[in-house]
């Protein structure tokens, strides 16, 4: 008889699903945190080069996020051998 293996952790449909959700989470709180900072009616920021940085920075920041993320778990999981 085989054993049922149970899983804390999400697989497959769940996990793009969980993902997909916290990158657009993250997309729309980088975009509002950078439109804090550069504000269109500043005159000294022209429009060709705002909107690429309102669309491209969030992004930018969401791979980064991902990174320290990924390096504060790797640094605090319980297998120390994935160093």
């Amino acid at each position: 008889m085989a054993k049922s293996r149970k899983s804390n952790r999400l697989d497959g449909c769940t996990f793009t699903l969980v993902v997909g959700l916290i990158m657009t989470a993250l997309f729309v709180a980088n975009g509002i945190f950078i439109r804090a900072f550069f504000s269109p009616s500043n005159p000294l920021i022209d429009d060709r080069i705002y909107q690429p940085l309102q669309f491209g920075l969030p992004i930018l920041m969401i791979f980064a996020e991902y990174w320290i993320f990924d390096r504060f778990m790797r640094r605090f999981s319980k297998d120390k051998t994935s160093r």
